[in-house]
């Protein structure tokens, strides 16, 4: 696969990945679930989306994009001018809070660090195609000796 196609699909991916991560981490921090397995669930598969994205054979662009998103979130927090609450409904601002609080950076670090390793940029290499098999040089024989004319 080309490396434009490989870091579209990883766009791709990163742009799909970030609201189930976002999702995934929100509903174990609301303290909504009906069981604790069920957030314990949730945040297993959040990890396994996190890990994928992580991972070699997917592009860096994959995880790029859900990092820096988190690395936003987890940097809002720490700005006391900036207030984010105001801008979403009441139920979702103390999760939001415990999310940019707690796993936003540590998964922020995670994704980017995964990120900036040079071969993952790289594609894979491409095999050569085998050399022509070289034709063996045969000495030609010795040339033959001349005729001498019978006097018969």
């Amino acid at each position: 696969m080309r490396n434009g196609v490989r870091h579209l699909l990883g766009a791709g991916a990163g742009l799909l990945a970030t609201p189930l991560i976002a999702a995934g981490l929100l509903y174990f921090a609301s303290g909504r679930a009906l069981a604790a397995w069920i957030a314990a669930a949730a945040l297993g598969a959040t990890m396994v989306v996190v890990g994928v994205l992580a991972g070699s054979r997917v592009s860096p662009i994959g995880s790029l994009v859900p990092g820096l998103a988190l690395a936003v979130v987890a940097g809002l927090a720490y700005v006391p001018e900036v207030r984010v609450a105001g801008l979403m409904p009441a139920e979702y601002a103390e999760p939001y809070a415990r999310l940019a609080e707690t796993w936003a950076l540590p998964l922020a670090c995670v994704l980017l660090a995964a990120s900036v390793f040079p071969a993952r940029w790289r594609g894979a290499v491409r095999p050569e195609p085998p050399a022509e098999p070289e034709e063996e040089v045969v000495p030609e024989p010795p040339p033959l000796p001349k005729r001498i004319p019978s006097r018969y």
